[in-house]
């Protein structure tokens, strides 16, 4: 049965929220203990911390590997119920997260080992202990010291379990989250107990316009981006509603207009079906040109549309350049379910893909964007720079991203492209690996990169 990802996810997703917000910003490990399904583990592995989680319940352990690696998290799992001996045995780390575990510790063993579990945990922690204690009294199983459904009254129970062993801290009741299970526990309180006398700077995440050194720098894989200027390279197309196009963010849009009104939604009165039946390029000059570019781009204009390629001069290549000159590469083929981004497409192809825009705009207007309760759920890319301008380049989540900008999005969390550079700068072309190695001239370099910076899709609509 799912948990994390279902009736807790609420609560799952405002944890995480007041973990951001509190998180040391010099925290580098972090254990997360009774990790559940993993999802606080992988997100504390995007704000790049080294993680380690432990969870005692075989089914729970296995949906958090696979979590971590739908979410290219490099958290380690390990399916095994800590003890008060393994405690001993535990490196310190930075930060230590226990979430709703310790009644089920007094109700299993003792209040009094729940209590020794916790002591020992916050002395585990060289910066900070996020706590969340249930409650009701009997989910552990005895009378506790603290009146239920009072997160005042848990915090100061707690706090007085460290002060009598004499230790130091610094406790802070960050904030709540929704429980309801049971519906006697509307919430549950989130404690931050942390070790310095001082406030730590917390956890601060770049944006796509900040500088270089801050986005290549930054432990984290988050980023925030303006949606308005995140764009495809394999299209060009933009994601902005006012001053760009992209197929499926007019699609979005009309979806969304025709649910509003009770309209039924017909693929001929879509912008896809206009789309699909005019623009169908052989290879990437096709593209090129109707997009409204005429610069020289050497063997780009040759590259294949209906593989995995990309023979951007930034990236390294797989393929001989005099593959490249005719057009051909060894890159697998895109598979029909992924080739959706120009025509000729079938019936079938364009009702998943109209589908699949509709459910999107129904969960995100309902929902909003939920990354990190979702496997694969961040949007993914990297950075185009141009002095001090900046561009968004999308990798993975267009269906999400257009969506998104559709119902009036304006800003998007992203996660960095696992093995890309973060940052692609015009003024380094000299510098990048297809320029080094001859294969384009800086002149064709920067013809592709402009055309790519300031894509618009106007072209194409």
């Amino acid at each position: 049965m799912s948990y994390q990802l279902g009736p807790r996810a609420e609560g799952v997703k405002q944890n995480i929220a007041l973990i951001r917000l509190h998180l040391d910003n010099n925290a580098r490990s972090a254990i997360d203990i009774g990790c559940n399904e993993g999802v606080i583990t992988a997100y504390l592995d995007a704000l790049g911390l080294n993680v380690v989680g432990f969870e005692a319940d075989e089914g729970y352990a296995k949906t958090a590997e696979q979590f971590q690696q739908s979410n290219y998290s490099n958290a380690e799992i390990c399916h095994h119920a800590l003890s008060l001996d393994d405690l001993d045995e535990l490196p310190d780390v930075d930060v230590i997260v226990f979430l709703s575990v310790n009644q089920q510790l007094s109700k299993i063993y003792s209040n009094e080992y729940a209590e020794s579990f916790f002591i020992k945990l916050f002395e585990k922690a060289k910066s900070q202990l996020f706590f969340q204690p249930c409650l009701l009294h009997d989910k552990y199983g005895s009378q506790q010291g603290f009146v239920e459904n009072d997160a005042l009254s848990a915090k100061e129970y707690f706090d007085n379990i460290l002060h009598e062993k004499g230790l130091l801290f610094i406790s802070q009741l960050v904030g709540i989250s929704i429980n309801n299970i049971p519906k006697s526990e509307p919430y549950r309180p989130l404690i931050v107990y942390n070790k310095e006398s001082g406030q730590s700077a917390k956890t601060r995440l770049p944006s796509m316009d900040s500088p270089n050194i801050e986005l290549l720098r930054s432990p984290s894989q988050l980023c925030h981006i303006q949606i308005e200027r995140a764009i495809g390279t394999r299209d060009l197309q933009c994601f902005s509603l006012v001053s760009g196009w992209h197929r499926f963010t007019a699609t979005a849009y009309f979806i969304y207009q025709q649910l509003q009104n009770s309209i039924p939604i017909k693929y001929e009165e879509s912008p896809l079906y206009d789309y699909y039946n005019t623009v169908q390029p052989k290879v990437f000059s096709d593209v090129w040109l109707q997009s409204g570019n005429d610069g020289d781009i050497g063997v780009l204009a040759n590259m294949p549309l209906n593989r995995y390629v990309s023979w951007l001069p930034w990236f390294e290549t797989i393929d001989h350049v005099d593959d490249m000159l005719a057009g051909i590469s060894q890159a697998p083929l895109i598979p029909d379910w992924d080739l959706h981004a120009f025509g000729p497409q079938t019936n079938a192809q364009v009702l998943t893909e109209l589908k699949r825009i509709r459910d999107l705009v129904v969960t995100f207007n309902q929902r909003g964007y939920e990354p990190e309760l979702n496997a694969d759920g961040f949007i993914r890319g990297y950075i185009l720079k141009n002095g001090e301008s900046s561009r968004f380049i999308i990798t993975a989540g267009q269906h999400r991203l257009a969506v998104m900008a559709a119902l009036g999005f304006k800003t998007a969390l992203i996660k960095f492209q696992p093995g890309y550079k973060r940052v692609i700068d015009s003024s380094e072309v000299e510098s990048w690996p297809l320029v080094k190695k001859q294969v384009y001239t800086v002149q064709q370099a920067l013809n592709i990169f402009n055309g790519i910076f300031n894509a618009t899709g106007l072209g194409f609509k």
